[in-house]
């Protein structure tokens, strides 16, 4: 299953977009100072044709790093609180008809509201589950970005949701590693694509945020998402630690979620600040109570590995000196990895037997040819006859020895993949 919930949720910091599909959004440079430390939100690798990629620099203590984000992000991209609400009751009730075609419109409409009242409830439980800098972080990061506290509070918590919904919207996520001995660069490549369910406007509110704490003690690290959401789905660290959160979908797993547990971008945000290798990560990750099931695409400068993560279980599948690919369900046989009536549901198994197909025997490959087969990879929305919406509106080529990224954002009306990356050196944006 996929959240429809977390979706609905995240959307409300990028509901901007909908007051404003007359002119194309941008998010306005500027600075912050907190104390002694400065946020700053700028442009990188622009062009004649391309105004760049939107970086989000943040300084400081988690408290100084949440209010220069809120102040330079989210107080121009949540205006319109009331879409999410909106949004969850149009979805929902569209999947409701479709799973009781005989019920009122009265019973679909209670049915709809009950849910949403429970899962709201869950994920901000959820929330208080997150180590007290983060929750500071975030309570810095409401109150300067003039958001709606209870909204922005249950969109962190949210994205756990996926394994208590009735059902889920479009969405699915590729992943291709390709070792060092294999690359054409010489150092190891991770691909990934991001494919989300968009509505026509959240692509156009992709952000890259650089976190660089004053504790000394945590990792710089970059993330790729939205605004307002203080975890971490796609991102580096200054040691070249690398990764990308997979939902599962259908997962046959003997428990699937867990309201004592750390909600999954915000152990993934640790594994960040506090990881140097995949080994550190697999040794944070078996430590902290989980909240759902994922899997986590991980890579350092010498290997990489997919972490199959539940509340109650993790297992690990090395790929070593081989190519490796994660789509969107689990391959462990482990215990409480039970797998058998696993679906190809989103096309699952269809992407990873391809990705698996198109890396078997290829020659030494370089940036350009592990996007060639994240494109190959591509989400579509075909539900409704005729129409075709592309999903895949992130892409990045992460390059862990060098600490560089290639990415692109899409524009929602192609994928991400099909476009040229940006080369970001992030060492030059972590600075010494």
């Amino acid at each position: 299953m996929r959240n429809l919930v977390g979706l609905s949720f995240v959307l409300f910091i990028t509901s901007a977009g909908v007051a404003q599909e007359a002119k194309p959004f941008r998010y306005k440079e500027d600075t912050r100072k907190t104390g002694d430390f400065k946020g700053e939100l700028k442009y990188v690798g622009a062009t004649k044709d391309f105004q760049g990629v939107p970086v989000l620099l943040l300084n400081g203590d988690p408290a100084q790093m949440g209010e220069q984000a809120g102040f330079l992000a989210v107080r121009d991209v949540g205006p319109l609180f009331k879409f999410p609400r909106d949004n969850f009751r149009l979805e929902c009730t569209h999947l409701l008809r479709g799973q009781f075609p005989k019920a009122s419109t009265k019973d679909i409409a209670a049915m709809e509201e009950k849910w949403w009242l429970k899962s709201q409830k869950i994920a901000l439980k959820l929330v208080n589950n997150f180590p007290k800098p983060h929750k500071d972080e975030l309570e810095a990061l409401i109150e300067a970005g003039q958001a709606d506290r209870d909204l922005l509070l249950a969109a962190n918590g949210m994205f756990d949701m996926e394994n208590i919904s009735l059902d889920a919207l479009l969405f699915g996520c590729s992943s291709v590693i390709i070792p060092a001995e294999q690359s054409a660069t010489g150092g190891l490549l991770f691909g990934r694509n991001l494919d989300f369910s968009h509505f026509g406007y959240l692509h156009k509110y992709s952000l890259l945020t650089v976190y660089r704490s004053s504790d000394k003690t945590k990792h710089a690290f970059v993330s790729a998402g939205f605004p307002g959401l203080v975890g971490c789905f796609t991102g580096m660290n200054d040691a070249g630690l690398s990764l990308a959160s997979h939902s599962v979908l259908e997962p046959v797993t003997k428990v699937t979620f867990s309201e004592e547990g750390v909600p999954f971008a915000m152990a993934y945000r640790r594994v960040l600040e506090e990881c140097k290798t995949v080994d550190d990560a697999v040794k944070l990750l078996k430590g902290l109570k989980r909240a759902s099931v994922t899997s986590l695409v991980i890579a350092d400068a010498k290997g990489a590995a997919v972490i199959e993560v539940t509340p109650s279980a993790l297992s690990v599948r090395r790929f070593k000196d081989k190519p490796g690919v994660c789509t969107n369900h689990f391959c462990s046989e482990e215990k409480g990895f039970e797998n058998a009536k696993q679906t190809d549901s989103f096309r699952t198994k269809t992407r990873f037997d391809a990705l698996t197909k198109s890396l078997a025997g290829a020659d030494k490959l370089g940036v350009s040819d592990v996007k060639k087969r994240l494109h190959q990879a591509k989400l579509i929305d075909d539900r409704t006859p005729g129409v075709e919406v592309e999903l895949t509106i992130q892409t990045f080529v992460f390059e862990p020895a060098e600490r560089k990224i290639h990415l692109r954002f899409g524009n929602g009306k192609e994928p991400a993949t099909a476009g040229e990356l940006t080369t970001i050196d992030l060492k030059e944006l972590w600075g010494k």
